[in-house]
C-alpha cells in the first residue's frame, strides 16, 4: 500500500494527477491489481513475475534430490521424514514484467466526446490507471503515443511507485488542447491522395517502436483506420507480446443525434462530403458500426487477444472494475 508520505508526494497539488484521477479512491484499488501477462515472464531485475528460471522467490516450483553443496535450509524435512531421502525445495525466480502502453493521439481521438467523454482524455486516464498498477507491481513500463505522422520516443520507467509522477506528467502533457473542437485542420491543407495516415501499422513499423523483450502491450485507440490493424497485432505478437486491444468510442459516435443536410468531415484526412441525414441513413450507420466492431473483435479473438470496448461516458473507476472481470487484462 502507498504510505501517507508517498500519497502526498503523488497527489501534492499536482495538476497532472488531478487531470488523470478526478475520482478519489482509485489509487488504493489499483495497488491491489496487476497486469495479466502469462504465467512466466523473463526479466532482468527482481520483480513480482515468475521467470522461466528457478531462483529464490517464495513461490514453490518443484522438488529435486539433494546434492553436495546445496543449502541445507532448502531441505524439506517433512519429505525426508516420509521417504528417508533429502529433497530440495525449488522456487520460481520472480522477475519483472515489461509492459508497454501505446496511446492513439490522432485528431479523431482528440476531437470527439466533448469535455465529459473525450476519447483521448479517457484513454490517457485509463493508461494512467493501468500504468500505475504495473509500476506498483514492480514492472518496467514504457509508454508511447502515436498518430498519422508516426510514433514518439515516449518514456521508459523503472518499476516502483516512485516512477508514477513521471508517468502522470508525461500522460497529462498529451491531453487534448481543445476537446470541444468540432473540426480538424483546414481540409485544403490535407492531400486526399495521402491515405497512409489511416494505416495503423505505419507507426508501429518505425524502427525501435516494437518492444525488444517479451512482455505485455496495451493499445488504446478508436480503431478508425482503413488498414493496418491486423498487421499491427501480428507484429506485436511476433515481438513476444501479450496484447490487449482497447477500442474507445464516444456517445456521439455510438448514437449520433444529427439530422438535415450537413457536411461531414473526415477527422483524420480532412476531406468532406455533403449528406442529407435521415433515420434510414443513421440506422445504416449503426449497422455498419456494429459490423466494424465485430470485425475488430474477430481479428483480436482469432489471435487470442483480449478485445476491450470502452464507452467513454463511463467513469474510469467503472472501467477498471470491469477490466478485472475480463480474462488476461487486469487481475486482482
Amino acid at each position: 500500500m502507498t504510505s501517507t508520505k508517498e500519497l502526498q508526494q503523488i497527489k501534492g497539488g499536482d495538476e497532472a494527477f488531478s487531470y488523470l484521477f478526478p475520482e478519489s479512491g482509485l489509487l488504493a484499488k489499483l495497488e491491489r491489481m496487476s497486469l495479466a501477462g502469462g504465467s512466466r515472464v523473463q526479466g532482468t531485475l527482481a520483480g513480482k513475475r515468475r521467470s522461466t528460471s528457478l531462483g529464490g522467490s517464495q513461490e514453490f516450483a518443484d522438488y529435486r534430490p539433494y546434492a553436495p553443496g546445496d543449502d541445507i535450509r532448502r531441505i524439506d524435512w517433512n519429505v525426508y521424514g516420509r521417504t528417508g531421502k533429502p529433497f530440495i525445495r525449488q522456487y520460481w525466480d520472480e522477475q519483472e514484467l515489461h509492459a508497454t502502453l501505446y496511446i492513439d493521439v490522432s485528431v479523431s481521438m482528440s476531437n470527439f466526446g466533448g469535455e465529459e467523454a473525450n476519447k483521448l482524455t479517457c484513454a490517457l486516464r485509463l493508461a494512467a490507471a493501468v500504468g500505475y498498477a504495473a509500476l506498483c507491481g514492480g514492472d518496467r513500463l514504457s509508454v508511447r503515443t502515436f498518430a498519422g505522422h508516426g510514433m514518439d520516443e515516449g518514456v521508459r520507467l523503472a518499476g516502483g511507485r516512485a516512477s508514477s509522477l513521471h508517468l502522470f506528467r508525461y500522460l497529462a502533457d498529451q491531453k487534448p488542447a481543445n476537446p470541444t473542437a468540432a473540426l480538424p485542420p483546414d481540409p485544403s491543407e490535407t492531400r486526399e491522395a495521402d491515405v497512409s495516415i489511416s494505416d495503423l501499422s505505419k507507426s508501429f513499423r518505425q524502427p525501435g517502436r516494437l518492444p525488444r523483450r517479451a512482455g505485455v502491450s496495451w493499445v488504446f485507440t478508436d480503431g478508425w483506420y482503413e488498414s493496418g490493424i491486423a498487421e499491427t497485432l501480428l507484429a506485436l505478437a511476433a515481438a513476444g507480446q501479450h496484447v490487449v486491444f482497447v477500442q474507445l468510442l464516444s456517445p456521439q459516435e455510438l448514437d449520433p443525434r444529427l439530422d438535415g443536410e450537413l457536411r461531414l468531415i473526415d477527422a483524420e484526412l480532412g476531406t468532406g462530403k455533403e449528406v442529407a441525414l435521415s433515420g434510414g441513413l443513421l440506422r445504416q450507420y449503426r449497422q455498419t458500426l456494429a459490423e466494424f466492431q465485430d470485425e475488430l473483435r474477430r481479428q483480436c479473438t482469432d489471435r487470442g487477444i483480449p478485445f476491450v470496448f470502452i464507452d467513454t461516458s463511463r467513469s474510469i473507476s467503472d472501467i477498471v472494475a470491469s477490466l478485472a472481470t475480463i480474462p488476461n487484462t487486469l487481475r486482482l
